[in-house]
């Protein structure tokens, strides 16, 4: 998969999650219908985080080798980390995080992207070798560390698995034609 399928990828599941939230109204936004007793709106909140994330690895690994405990932290404890961001935008509107949600992933890939050529996506990320989720060293050989795409598609995966919910927990399906329209200028008025 080459950079510019991977950020394709990405731009559609987000417009998808989009799409899916777009649907569900304030009256059942903090609903706790999903797995885990958890709302829409939690749901989202750790997307979100997740994001923020990513972003935070990406733009720190550009700029140094190791990274914060936190971020490391968050890979260890998947769990404390989306109570803790669950936590955190539990004040946050319907609108707000649906407007962070949309603002995120093409942030996200802006920055990946930022001042490292063509290959960006192939960066090995130094700082989480070893950790949950990187691939296991062969004998003899160090921990390797994940690479940006290997961060990115698995963000997405996760990212999927919370559409299948959604689309399960309230019955409805993706409507990306809205958003497509809407991103052309073509919008119905």
């Amino acid at each position: 998969m080459d950079a510019d399928d991977l950020a394709q990828q990405i731009n559609e599941r987000r417009l998808t999650t989009l799409s899916l939230a777009d649907q569900i109204g304030e009256d059942r936004w903090r609903e706790p219908a999903l797995p885990g007793g958890n709302s829409i709106h939690d749901v989202l909140a750790h997307i979100l985080a997740w994001d923020e994330w990513a972003l935070a690895v990406v733009e720190l690994s550009q700029l140094r080798d190791t990274l914060p405990e936190t971020l490391r932290q968050a890979v260890t404890d998947v769990d404390a980390f989306n109570a803790k961001a669950m936590t955190r935008y539990r004040g946050i509107s319907r609108d707000d995080l649906l407007a962070a949600l949309q603002a995120s992933a093409p942030r996200l890939l802006r920055s990946a992207a930022a001042n490292a050529g063509p290959e960006w996506h192939l960066r090995r990320i130094t700082g989480l070798a070893g950790l949950p989720g990187s691939r296991p060293p062969q004998p003899g050989e160090a921990p390797k560390a994940p690479s940006v795409r290997g961060i990115l598609r698995s963000l997405t995966a996760h990212e999927a698995t919370h559409d299948q919910e959604i689309m399960q927990a309230f019955g409805i399906e993706p409507h990306l034609e809205q958003f497509k329209d809407e991103d052309s200028g073509q919008a119905d008025s």
